[in-house]
C-alpha cells in the first residue's frame, strides 16, 4: 500500500471522542454520502444539549418529513450505511492512487500533501500557465478542473493552481485525463 496516500492511514481522532465534559457539539449530515437532495443531518452531543436542540427543533416549520427520517434510520440500522462507508473508502482509495500514478506518469505537479481522505487534490501548474484558459481547453475534450485563483484573497493571486476532484471518475478514465491535463498545461 502506498504510504503516501491518505486513505492507508488511520483517520484521526474526533475532536467529539475526547471530549469528557459534554462540551463538543457534532454536526453532520448525509448530503454527500447518500445524496444532495436528502437534507438531512444530524447531532451528536450531551443530552441536555440534545434536549434542547430537540425543543428547538419543533419551532421550526421546515423540517424533513417524518417517514424520510424513519426510512433513513431504518437504512442505519441494517447497517447499510456503514457498508456504503467502507465502499466508498475503497473506491476512493483505488482512485486516489490511480490519480497520483497518473501525475508521476505525467510529471504534474500535486501542491501540498493532503490530510486523511478527501477526494481532490490542489495541484500546481508551471508558473507560466493560465489555468482558466486551460480549464477552458480541457471541457470541450470532455475534462473538467477547478481553477485556483478564485480560493486566493490576494488581487494578484497566481494563476497556476488549480483542483482536480476524483470522487466521480471510474478508475478506467483517470490516466487518460490525467494524460490530456499533462498535454494542455505543455507550452
Amino acid at each position: 500500500m502506498n504510504s503516501k496516500c491518505p486513505f492507508s492511514k488511520h483517520p484521526l481522532q474526533r475532536l467529539k471522542s475526547l471530549d469528557r465534559e459534554g462540551r463538543v457539539i457534532y454536526v453532520g449530515s448525509f448530503s454527500k454520502s447518500l445524496f444532495p437532495g436528502l437534507r438531512l443531518g444530524y447531532l451528536v452531543g450531551s443530552k441536555p444539549f440534545i434536549r434542547e436542540a430537540r425543543a428547538l427543533r419543533s419551532t421550526v416549520l421546515r423540517h424533513p418529513p417524518g417517514h424520510i427520517q424513519r426510512t433513513a434510520a431504518y437504512f442505519l440500522s441494517l447497517g447499510h450505511y456503514d457498508a456504503l462507508i467502507r465502499r466508498m473508502g475503497t473506491e476512493f482509495h483505488a482512485r486516489r492512487l490511480a490519480m497520483e500514478e497518473a501525475f508521476a506518469q505525467n510529471g504534474l505537479t500535486v501542491a501540498g500533501q493532503g490530510a486523511f481522505g478527501g477526494s481532490s487534490f490542489w495541484m500546481r501548474a508551471p508558473a507560466n500557465v493560465d489555468t482558466e484558459q486551460v480549464a477552458e481547453r480541457l471541457r470541450s475534450k470532455g475534462v473538467l478542473i477547478e481553477p485556483g485563483r478564485p480560493f486566493f484573497t490576494q488581487q494578484d493571486a497566481p494563476k497556476n493552481y488549480y483542483r482536480l476532484a476524483y470522487s466521480s471518475l471510474p478508475v478506467r478514465k483517470i490516466a487518460e485525463g490525467v494524460a490530456l491535463i499533462a498535454s494542455e498545461m505543455r507550452p
